[in-house]
């Protein structure tokens, strides 16, 4: 409350413009101030156009405040002087009419006309197809759907043949390969007091009770093993090497999930699969290379039957 009392002519606010200190800054004479006169002296030459009068009115008229140096249409005279308030002047009607319409002598657009013969609004639709017409139309569905079933089955066709061909290839290579691994030995895998080999064995669910493994199949449920494996070399089952892969890992896999770690036959199953990868890259290059020979016979056979179709 004792801010009431206060002499009001001590606050800057109250006491007005009295307080404020010149700064010898000509505020009618701001472009010169900050040394704009090239620009000044452009504004001062330019010139609007008629049209544009009545939007800025006052801009470059005479000021009774004009000093010596100070051109007219500074920055001062264009902000009192344009009323930017006051909306755009319409144009007259007339001009509007002249300005749309087309010179003497031109040549006009093209007048569109509705077809009174169209009945219905639309799209043309061509006329139904005739029975003659559908019937063609059938017969050559008929003959493309027989050319793609002839093109698919000669290509089934080759591909067989050329998996036969890898087969054949394959069995001649896999067959002292599976020979050599059948003939590995373990000491501590005896049978009838002799080395033997715990891959052998073809487990199935009717032999696994005589064998003493009666629940075999509730831990394996993909038997495999080198006696399957010969079988199906000797079918020429194999195409690609990898096929022969894959099943000795599995027989692998098998005989390490029937024995536990530290059992002889899961160590065996380490060691088998540690042979096989140590001498699968030596057979998969004599493989490629027997591909490589057998393409090269095939395209020189049938260089050799174009020449005699040339003849």
């Amino acid at each position: 409350m004792t801010n009431a009392t206060l002499d009001p002519e001590k606050f800057y606010l109250v006491r007005g413009g009295q307080n404020i200190e010149a700064d010898e800054v000509d505020y009618r004479n701001l472009m010169t101030h900050y040394k704009l006169e090239p620009q000044l002296a452009k504004m001062a030459d330019a010139t609007l156009p008629s049209t544009y009068h009545h939007l800025l009115r006052g801009v470059g008229e005479a000021r009774d405040s004009l000093t010596p140096g100070e051109t007219k249409g500074d920055l001062l005279s264009l902000l009192e002087g344009v009323p930017f308030d006051r909306p755009i002047e319409p144009l007259p009607e007339s001009v509007v009419k002249s300005a749309l319409q087309l010179p003497a002598g031109s040549k006009s657009g093209p007048v569109l006309h509705p077809l009174s013969s169209r009945k219905t609004p639309g799209l043309i639709h061509a006329p139904p197809p005739t029975g003659a017409e559908r019937a063609a139309h059938t017969e050559r569905q008929k003959g493309k759907a027989k050319d793609d079933k002839d093109r698919k089955d000669k290509k089934d066709k080759k591909k067989k043949k050329r998996e036969r061909d890898d087969a054949s290839v394959l069995q001649k290579l896999l067959a002292p390969l599976v020979a050599e691994l059948r003939g590995l030995t373990w000491a501590g895998w005896v049978v009838s007091g002799k080395a033997g080999n715990p891959f052998l064995q073809k487990f199935t669910k009717e032999n696994c009770k005589r064998l003493g493994v009666p629940n075999y199949f509730d831990y394996v449920k993909s038997p495999m093993d080198l006696t399957r494996m010969k079988e199906k070399v000797e079918r020429a089952e194999y195409t690609k090497i990898d096929q022969f892969s894959t099943d000795l890992k599995l027989m692998a896999a098998n005989a390490k999930t029937f024995n536990r770690v530290g059992e002889p036959v899961h160590q065996m199953a380490i060691e088998i699969e540690q042979l096989y990868a140590s001498k699968l890259p030596g057979y998969k290059k004599m493989f490629d290379d027997l591909q490589q020979e057998r393409k090269k016979r095939k395209k020189e056979k049938k260089k050799r039957k174009d020449k005699k179709k040339d003849k």
